[in-house]
């Protein structure tokens, strides 16, 4: 693979979007009353109610589960080292590296005694975010990225069922040109093989991810969903210490597909009064 100063773009897929929707379920038009303006202080605790992507994965993986993880509150979110990693990069690159090294300890071992664990970096994980931040900063395209807007949260107050009072995200980058718009992540992966990256892709459901933020544009800049354009800036954190970057640009086809799934799952969530465990039924089997 190329660097990417040599502007090396991969189509993740080679389709071109043919249809625009309707962004938003039509139940939806409906302002709800007590809406909390979200914030970097209440964004990532149990009074944010609002759905995001992730919260839509948990749906996915199980109803139970997610009852319990985002309405109750009796499972509580585990931070792993790989997203701590990937969220002290986030800052750096994002912010910068003053605002990093502020919210960020440097500790010989880490304790829980210490304070917040996912602020604690050993010397290992230190010094591969930093390298891992200086590359992606030192990138063309990272550069052609000064005049967007980063990490803005952006927020749809709409009532979501019994537990749920609108939409929300923080995109990496994004930028809003008139009635068109470019979003744009960060993310690291082990390998950015193009085959590989895109079943990551798949997998870890960046292609929700991307649908979901363009929902959230196309309502509040009132710009046509098919005028947004997906793009992901990745590091490699392979093992020889290369760290080299791409520049990938995501199928719309894809994004819509993952789009029309967000609708259905938003109203099956609006409508939900159970919340019970998956249950395998041959009357209702999963076609492969």
């Amino acid at each position: 693979m190329g660097d990417i100063s040599r502007s090396w773009y991969i189509i993740l897929t080679n389709t071109t979007w043919l249809v625009d929707t309707k962004f938003l379920p039509s139940y939806s038009n409906q302002l709800h009353n007590n809406k909390m303006k979200l914030t970097s202080g209440n964004y990532f605790t149990s009074k944010n109610k609002h759905l995001s992507k992730s919260k839509l994965w948990d749906w996915k993986k199980d109803k139970e589960y997610f009852y319990k993880k985002n309405v109750t509150g009796e499972i509580e979110f585990k931070v792993t080292d790989p997203i701590i990693i990937g969220s002290a990069v986030d800052t750096w690159v994002t912010g910068s590296e003053e605002e990093f090294r502020k919210q960020y300890n440097f500790v010989t071992r880490r304790s829980r005694k210490q304070g917040e664990w996912r602020y604690q970096l050993n010397p290992t994980m230190y010094s591969q975010i930093e390298k891992l931040s200086r590359v992606v900063t030192s990138q063309h395209a990272y550069k052609d990225l000064k005049d967007y807007t980063s990490q803005q949260i952006l927020q749809v107050d709409r009532k979501i069922g019994d537990h749920f009072e609108g939409l929300c995200g923080i995109p990496d980058w994004f930028k809003v040109e008139k009635d068109r718009a470019i979003i744009v992540d960060l993310k690291t992966t082990d390998d950015a093989n193009q085959q590989k990256y895109f079943y990551k892709c798949e997998a870890l459901g960046y292609f929700t991810q991307m649908a979901f933020y363009a929902m959230l544009i196309a309502e509040i800049y009132k710009i046509p969903f098919n005028n947004i354009e997906y793009k992901h800036l990745v590091v490699e954190k392979d093992r020889l210490g290369i760290n080299n970057c791409y520049a990938f640009e995501l199928s719309p086809d894809r994004v819509e597909t993952a789009h029309e799934e967000l609708l259905e799952i938003i109203e099956e969530i609006r409508n939900e009064k159970e919340f019970a465990k998956h249950n395998a039924n041959w009357d209702d089997p999963i076609m492969i």
